[in-house]
């Protein structure tokens, strides 16, 4: 099939120019927009002025609907890329189906040369649907050599399906885009949404899922109008195209890239040093972890560059590596930012009860208290949640008078059903008569801690006058004192032997 050359146009002068073999041409930099003739429709088409300067590639989407393809001939008439069907989900009972010439489309494009996208039509009605359907496409691409995005295709093209039952809200369906987005860029591919015009600015939201990810615009004109973000543009469902029988849709990638840098390496496989938990600052936290790929430690600003998100609230914040220059893809990490510590952590003694109280966090969702009888077990038991940040005080009753207790207390904010805790603030709190004074009746060595262990604190000589601040047991019924006193002008606190 003879096409006419490409070319390109302005309004201010017609001018043609040949192209090289592949097709590709940079759009060029006027003060009006440029034009070309697409050689599956004969047709010119006007570019956006924000393609000034950019490569401008020709490429087709395909799925079982166009039959047996000879992926040479079409590649030798102008297709520099496609996107082919991965799968769908069917509009009545939901099953994940593979498309019927997946495999077949796949490795014949790769094979003549052509570079090779997926996209997948959904039907989904929820968030772990959009899930399930991009691990569905995870596990058909890791087999082949995609380079150019997985793409979510999300429209209502069975006015009976189940999106259109579900009456999904612009919320609810945006949510779907990101999730499945989000799978497929933690799994290291490139993820983009193909969408309608109209559907791209009334049924999701357009504008907050271009920043994120790649749009892919379908819209059937000569010169779109969409004022959104995008990078593919499917311009006609009508294309003819050598190696294909019937009509084919045809696209316009708009890019700074070439089709050889599609051969860089993905960073998918690289390694990111360990990045440590946060504590809450209500700044923006950015942790800057290195990045390495065979052994080869890769430069930040030059192989990638970090891409924050959810990072300056309590929760789960991700940070993503995307590729530049020789390298491709994307690299993903997590890490949690956690509530402050709980301060002002205090007590009160009684008798047989202790009241506890601490400085209210703000940003919390309440507090857990934690609580053990004797030093030397290993295991603090959780005697208290409190749901309520506001309430900063917990009276421990029923315990046993003249004894030690072990506290630990820590804030918790719940974040989309999940609960992120604080490091734990520590306090050990007596029952009376703790806070007796007494003289000692023999010289005795003061220890820094309950188990009497290492080097002593200070040695207290005969008569002393200490405060008796409690009996700590080290064990069940083992234990020691503990006291507060001044030796030679400096005053300690630690244990001594009972």
């Amino acid at each position: 099939m003879k096409r006419n050359l490409l070319a390109l146009a302005t309004a201010a002068a017609l001018a043609v120019t040949a192209l090289p073999a592949n097709g590709n041409f940079a759009a060029a930099a006027t003060e009006e927009t440029s034009q070309s003739v697409s050689p599956f429709t004969d047709s010119t088409y006007t570019h956006s002025s924000a393609f000034d300067n950019q490569n401008i590639y020709n490429g087709i989407d395909v799925s079982r609907y166009q039959g047996d393809i000879d992926w040479v001939k079409a590649k030798a008439d102008g297709v520099d890329y496609a996107f082919i069907r991965a799968g769908y989900r069917g509009s009545s009972l939901g099953t994940l189906t593979t498309d019927p010439k997946f495999q077949d489309n796949v490795t014949g494009a790769i094979a003549a040369g052509v570079k090779v996208g997926l996209y997948f039509y959904t039907e989904a009605i929820n968030t772990a649907e959009a899930k399930e359907e991009a691990e569905y496409c995870i596990e058909l691409a890791k087999d082949y050599d995609i380079t150019l995005p997985i793409a979510y295709d999300i429209e209502y093209s069975n006015k009976s399906g189940r999106m259109v039952r579900a009456k999904l809200s612009k919320t609810a369906a945006t949510n779907n885009c990101k999730a499945f987005c989000d799978a497929i860029e933690a799994a290291g591919y490139t993820a983009a949404v193909y969408s309608s015009k109209s559907f791209l600015t009334s049924t999701i939201d357009g504008a907050a899922l271009e920043k994120s990810y790649k749009i892919w615009l379908a819209n059937y004109t000569s010169k779109t109008t969409y004022e959104g973000k995008y990078e593919f543009w499917q311009y006609s469902s009508s294309g003819k195209v050598d190696g294909i029988s019937g009509r084919v849709d045809c696209n316009f990638w708009y890019t700074d890239s070439t089709l050889d840098s599609l051969n860089a390496t993905s960073i998918s496989t690289a390694k990111f040093s360990s990045v440590k938990n946060r504590t809450y600052t209500g700044k923006a936290i950015q942790p800057v972890p290195t990045l390495t790929l065979n052994g080869e430690k890769l430069k930040k600003g030059v192989d990638y560059r970090l891409v924050y998100s959810n990072n300056k609230n309590v929760g789960t914040a991700t940070i993503k590596a995307k590729g530049l220059g020789k390298y491709k893809g994307t690299k993903t990490v997590t890490f949690k930012i956690l509530p402050k510590k709980v301060t002002s952590f205090k007590k009160k003694s009684g008798k047989k009860q202790i009241t506890l109280s601490w400085a209210k966090n703000s940003k919390a969702t309440g507090y857990q208290i934690y609580r053990k009888a004797t030093y030397n077990s290993k295991k603090y038991v959780k005697v208290k949640t409190i749901k309520k940040n506001k309430t900063t005080t917990w009276l421990n009753t029923k315990l046993k008078s003249d004894r030690e207790y072990f506290y630990a207390i820590r804030s918790y904010t719940k974040v989309n059903g999940k609960n992120y805790y604080s490091d734990y603030t520590y306090l050990t709190a007596p029952t009376l008569p703790g806070g007796t004074k007494t003289a000692l009746t023999k010289k005795v060595k003061l220890y820094q801690t309950p188990d009497l262990s290492g080097k002593s604190l200070v040695t207290v000589p005969k008569k002393t006058k200490v405060t008796y601040l409690g009996r700590t047991y080290t064990s069940g019924k083992k234990y020691v004192y503990h006291i507060k006193c001044t030796v030679k002008g400096k005053t300690y606190k630690g244990y001594i032997s009972a």
